[in-house]
């Protein structure tokens, strides 16, 4: 993982007006945000599915749920967020796919796309067949490889924009988003890859600092390459709520600065989240983008 990358705080404009490619007619002085655009070409708009290639991975085939905007236009590049679903019922793709439906409309006015992958660990959910994420290490194909081939077959067909690729997770996914943030098992999402993340529901001990101590998960996050922007909903009632608090003291002990690197809500609730949160996350997340 490349360790020069910085955080740009993105023009004003850039979230406000979506759909614009130059700063020109807006106010004086600003300049063109960093840009690395895929230049893909050849995808479909609206709701739709792809599919990708892992040999080893399931059926070897793997399905994903995708939401481009009808304004979509290969003329600029465009935002990318990886959304991870819960623990679902078996196989997932119901459940990936409201995931991708919940974010929708965030994202056609946001001017961002939208993939939600399926997960593919088969376990037990209360007496009936369900899956969870396959996360490293392991010692075959996971999802984490699921997710690489997604983003490269999303940059072959639509123009993503490579400094501002995006990740929010949900219960199970949030811990999956965690992990992606903070370790180093993907080359394709990680810290020096993403523009920011959220987290609904989610925690560190979840799996990012899985079986470590407060030390080595305060080191962990010491040892990233930059304060990559993160922002935490959580529901005063839900089990994981306390976990979260412990998350957010965590991250500002070691240097994350609150409203600006790290966002933390709180709401009366359970473990849940609504499509207004995933509107406030955007908010907080669609500012930022990484550079070298």
């Amino acid at each position: 993982m490349a360790s020069a990358v910085s955080t740009a705080i993105l023009p004003a404009w850039v979230c406000a007006h979506p759909d614009a490619i130059l700063a020109a007619g807006f106010e004086a002085g600003q300049i063109a945000p960093p840009s690395n655009p895929s230049l893909g070409s050849g995808g479909t708009k609206g709701s739709i599915t792809r599919q990708v290639h892992v040999a080893g991975l399931g059926s070897g085939t793997q399905s994903y749920y995708l939401y481009v905007p009808a304004n979509y236009s290969s003329a600029r590049a465009w935002p990318l967020l990886l959304a991870l679903h819960g623990v679902a019922p078996y196989p997932g793709n119901t459940y990936a796919a409201m995931i991708r439906d919940d974010w929708s409309s965030i994202a056609s006015a946001g001017g961002f796309i939208v993939a939600a992958p399926v997960a593919h660990e088969q376990v037990d959910v209360n007496g009936s067949p369900g899956v969870t994420w396959l996360v490293p290490p392991t010692s075959g194909p996971n999802d984490y490889d699921d997710f690489a081939a997604i983003r490269a077959d999303l940059e072959s067909a639509y123009n993503i924009e490579r400094t501002r690729i995006y990740g929010w997770g949900f219960s199970a996914g949030a811990h999956v988003m965690h992990d992606l943030g903070v370790n180093t098992y993907s080359s394709a999402f990680n810290a020096s890859t993403m523009a920011a993340y959220g987290v609904s529901a989610g925690d560190l001990a979840g799996l990012a600092c899985l079986g470590l101590t407060d030390t080595q998960c305060n080191q962990a996050l010491g040892a990233l390459p930059r304060k990559i922007p993160l922002d935490i909903h959580i529901g005063t009632s839900d089990p994981n709520y306390s976990y979260a608090q412990s998350d957010h003291t965590r991250f500002v002990t070691q240097g994350w600065n609150n409203g600006h690197t790290i966002y933390y809500t709180t709401f009366g609730g359970g473990h849940e989240y609504s499509v207004s949160q995933l509107g406030e996350i955007w908010h907080n997340l669609c500012p930022n983008a990484v550079v070298p």
